[in-house]
């Protein structure tokens, strides 16, 4: 019964992360949503916005911290001590660093197929923070069809494929 009533938390939790990733989507991005957990507190949300904003830093991790850093600003690092991010792709080399910098407890990933994380879960899983994979079919699917509609070779004459 305890894991199951976990198991509906987790979704809930990466149901918000993959609207987020469905929203970024729609607006050009690579489907990556992430939200910031505290206790049983939704404190920060964010989507990859790179194609948007042309900043190479606006991945949806940073930005669900930087949601939390705003919303909380009194406490924003207290806040982030110990929570957990639920995010819809295994979390990048800097925004795993931001993750190990604030002290998240615990990364929840909701697909891993796509992107080849390139020792990030292995250097989360050295300081401390625990990870835990659970392969949602939704988000798979949602990361397909962005690399049908963008990545195709058509899409990017003479160009290679972009490999994360």
């Amino acid at each position: 019964m305890l894991a199951h009533m976990e198991m509906a938390v987790v979704d809930q939790y990466m149901q918000r992360a993959l609207e987020a990733a469905q929203r970024g989507f729609e607006m050009g991005n690579l489907p990556v949503g992430s939200v910031v957990v505290k206790g049983s507190e939704i404190v920060g949300v964010g989507r990859n916005r790179h194609n948007e904003t042309q900043d190479p830093t606006t991945h949806a991790e940073l930005e669900a911290i930087r949601d939390a850093a705003m919303k909380h600003a009194d406490q924003q690092l207290s806040l982030l001590e110990g929570a957990v991010c639920y995010t819809t792709m295994m979390p990048c080399a800097m925004c795993a660093g931001a993750l190990i910098r604030f002290g998240f407890s615990k990364v929840v990933v909701g697909e891993t197929t796509s992107y080849q994380a390139s020792g990030s879960d292995e250097l989360m899983r050295r300081q401390g923070v625990e990870i835990e994979i659970h392969e949602h079919p939704e988000l798979i699917a949602l990361v397909e069809r962005y690399h049908a509609v963008n990545e195709s070779p058509a899409s990017r004459p003479g160009r290679p494929t972009l490999k994360y």
